[in-house]
């Protein structure tokens, strides 16, 4: 049995893609000789090269403020445990890695890290994915982390 939040209650299964907001008036910046988007908040980035072309990561504050602008649900962290037990379980997975503290991005095309809404002081609860086995693995990271953020879909 699925238990979930009063919010997610309609909510009953991930979307598609990963969350993506409009970057047209996004702002190239380049970091250790790598571009990127960066957005107006400066909380929220697009990968402009690899694999991961065109996946947004955004800090855990950013990720919640562009999911509500879009209407859209993060799923908490006891809800995306219960619906994402093994890679299969997400449509269209990107291994966009994570932007770190340094502003490179890390693990393109090995790991996928996905933000929760479910926080702890400076750190909020987040999903990883592997590109090398079928496994998700949760823990807790800063905030101030770029990770990719998939929501909520009514079924």
């Amino acid at each position: 049995m699925i238990i979930v939040t009063k919010d997610e209650e309609k909510y009953l299964e991930l979307d598609d893609h990963n969350l993506h907001v409009n970057s047209s008036k996004w702002t190239e910046i380049v970091v250790k000789g790598e571009k990127q988007l960066v957005n107006p908040e400066r909380d929220g980035w697009e990968i402009t090269k690899g694999e991961a072309r065109g996946e947004q990561v955004f800090f855990w504050e950013g990720a919640m403020r562009e999911a509500r602008k879009a209407g859209k649900i993060i799923p908490s962290d006891r809800r995306l445990n219960e619906l994402l037990k093994t890679k299969s379980d997400m449509p269209n997975l990107v291994f966009a890695g994570y932007r770190n503290k340094d502003g490179t991005i890390r693990n393109q095309g090995k790991f996928a890290y996905l933000w929760t809404s479910t926080e702890d002081s400076d750190v909020a609860w987040n999903q990883c994915l592997s590109s090398r086995d079928d496994l998700t693995d949760r823990g807790t990271h800063g905030k101030k982390h770029g990770f990719s953020v998939r929501c909520l879909k009514k079924k």
